[in-house]
């Protein structure tokens, strides 16, 4: 059976950019969720693997590159204006839905089934 750990600790001033890890670790909400979050991500992606394996890694660099070669960072304020921005373009669409509904209700030939074949003898 696998270890079970109760905690972790990780020196973070062993690593190759601190800096750019406390910033993004400053900017959770919960460091703990977060890292969790990651984790469970990264299982279900991957499985319960050594991410630093080299078919792993190539694999999650695919992904990656697939996603985009390097997303936009954003900070709270800019992730919540697009957030507002994408709820306000689902809000027009959803108008834009009813109305195309009402629309079809008004149409007269709505009922008559498209795919039926009319001919002349």
């Amino acid at each position: 059976m696998a270890k079970q750990r109760v905690t972790y600790t990780w020196k973070l001033g062993t690593e190759r950019d601190p800096e750019s890890i406390n910033q993004w670790l400053d900017a959770q909400s919960n460091i703990r969720d977060s890292l969790s979050f990651l984790v469970q991500v990264m299982q279900e992606r991957f499985g319960n693997v050594d991410i630093r394996d080299i078919e792993t890694s190539k694999e999650l660099l695919q992904f990656m590159h697939e996603q985009g070669s390097k997303p936009k960072r954003r900070n709270k304020q800019e992730t919540q204006a697009t957030f507002e921005e994408d709820k306000q373009k689902e809000t027009g669409n959803d108008e834009a839905l009813e109305e195309e509904k009402e629309d079809e209700a008004d149409d007269i030939f709505s009922g008559i089934d498209g795919n039926a074949i009319f001919t002349r003898r």
